[in-house]
């Protein structure tokens, strides 16, 4: 019996060494799990900045996309719940709001290229835009835009009419003629329009004619009490920045490539009045943003057009 039990107490000291063991491991492991929302604006660009700011941060990494549809406040209300196994980040145009909500890792990965709109309509529609001349006759037009979307503020403030929906039924919508048009970043319009025009091939991009954003950019959201995560993204960030990798990855990629293209090419100009001064945006360094946003204005449409 004696022998027995003396067993049975080595065992049970053996079971617990061996726990503890696990649960140091457990503890000591630095691995950053990323659940990242799968959709918006520049997808494929966006997943590769992810994982250049995840390798530079110097630790282990997993990278899950979730890939349900899901609106902007439902994305918000996840990620503030910070719930295990749901959706930890996502990528989105900054806003106060946005930023009360969420912390925002302050690097725009777009360099602020979202904040230059080209406009996406209809053929039937097109003779109508073309014939515009000035501010108040542009306004007329009634604009498409995602539900939650940070530039739907923006476009309301410059006294254009805009109708919200989810965002995976704004093409079919804006194909029903439920909208004129389409604002959407330059970085995204063609890229979506090879897609789009095989199910609705009335849908094009008016020439000639683009609004831009001052100081509008695309960031990654968090959970403010994700500190692993925050922390190890904006290490990342930064040292992607000091290298060179953040701004190489930035030329080199096709979609961005199309958009400065776009950029220079000769367009009558509408510049909004930007962001709310209270956002964060109005605090990062200019040098963070595209250098050919800076020349864009209404000043020089004009002469943008006879380049």
């Amino acid at each position: 019996m004696l022998i027995q039990l003396r067993r049975f107490t080595e065992f049970s000291l053996t079971l617990c060494l061996l726990f503890n063991l696990t649960s140091v491991r457990a503890d000591s492991d630095d691995t950053i799990h990323v659940r990242y929302y799968q959709g918006g604006t520049v997808p494929e660009y966006a997943v590769r900045v992810l994982t250049l700011a995840l390798q530079k941060s110097g630790h282990s990494y997993s990278l899950t996309p979730v890939t349900t549809p899901m609106t902007t406040p439902r994305i918000v209300r996840t990620i503030r719940n910070n719930t295990p196994d749901s959706v930890n980040l996502f990528w989105a145009a900054s806003s106060p709001d946005l930023e009360n909500a969420l912390a925002a890792i302050p690097v725009p990965i777009e360099r602020g290229l979202i904040g230059f709109r080209v406009l996406v309509t209809s053929q039937e529609y097109l003779p109508r835009i073309e014939q515009m001349n000035n501010d108040h006759n542009f306004k007329t037009i009634n604009l498409l835009q995602g539900i939650g979307w940070s530039d739907t503020a923006i476009l309301r403030k410059n006294g254009f009419t805009v109708t919200e929906a989810s965002p995976d039924n704004l093409y079919n919508m804006l194909a029903a003629g439920r909208a004129d048009a389409f604002p959407r970043s330059a970085i995204d319009a063609e890229r979506e329009l090879r897609t789009q025009q095989k199910l609705h091939p009335s849908l094009t991009i008016a020439p000639g004619i683009a609004l831009v954003y001052p100081r509008f950019g695309v960031f990654f959201f968090v959970s403010g009490d994700n500190k692993p995560l925050r922390i190890a993204l904006e290490k990342g960030m930064q040292a992607a920045l000091k290298d060179g990798s953040f701004l190489k990855l930035y030329e080199e990629d096709p979609d961005i490539r199309s958009a400065l293209k776009m950029l220079r090419d000769p367009r009558k100009i509408y510049k909004l009045s930007g962001t709310s001064p209270d956002s964060a945006l109005h605090k990062l360094d200019a040098n963070l943003f595209e250098p050919l946003l800076s020349g864009v204005s209404k000043e020089n449409a004009a002469a943008n057009t006879r380049k």
